[in-house]
């Protein structure tokens, strides 16, 4: 198998950094403005997961955008659409339920980039995008099928477990936090 942790995943990786950064300052703005980006029963959805973490609920939810980026050919422009959908979605959530400040910006990416949980989950968006897009140009140079479904197949499985990870590591947080809250 070829590596799998090229330039290419490095680079898609720190784009996700950037197209979440992007996404959360404009949900930011949209909010300041009044446009409304989540409806009210998706934002408490997102806050009874935040306040009754399940690590199953969580991954499949992430699963299910992992899986839409892994697929050749619209997986790069999902993987664009998702992260910044996450990030405008993460911008609203910081208006209406923290507060209008900078600051409460800031936190908000670090706690959903920067944090174990979130440099596994991006990664593994991140190596989910380049399979989608390795194995798009493998069929039109019209390599070995086999082949390609075997690597396609190898990321996809590698993605998914990171993924697992990921949402064990995001739930240990989220009860963590909620126990020294409730305390």
């Amino acid at each position: 198998m070829q590596h799998v942790l090229t330039r290419r995943v490095l680079i898609y990786y720190l784009t996700t950094f950037l197209i979440l950064a992007v996404g959360e300052v404009i949900g930011y703005l949209m909010s300041l403005r009044g446009i409304q980006v989540l409806s009210k029963s998706e934002l408490q959805e997102l806050e009874n997961i935040a306040r009754h973490p399940s690590y199953m609920v969580i991954f499949t939810h992430n699963l299910s955008l992992n899986l839409i980026m892994n697929i050749p050919f619209i997986g790069p422009i999902m993987y664009v659409i998702l992260i910044g959908f996450t990030g405008i979605a993460l911008g609203y959530i910081v208006v209406s339920s923290i507060g209008v400040s900078v600051l409460y910006l800031i936190l908000a990416y670090v706690s959903s980039a920067i944090l174990p949980h979130g440099l596994l989950e991006l990664f593994s968006y991140s190596l989910s995008a380049y399979n989608s897009v390795d194995t798009s140009v493998n069929v039109i140079k019209r390599r070995s099928l086999s082949i390609i479904l075997t690597h396609w197949v190898l990321r996809l499985l590698l993605s998914v477990v990171i993924l697992f990870i990921a949402a064990y590591v995001e739930y240990l947080e989220l009860t963590t936090v909620g126990a020294v809250i409730h305390a």
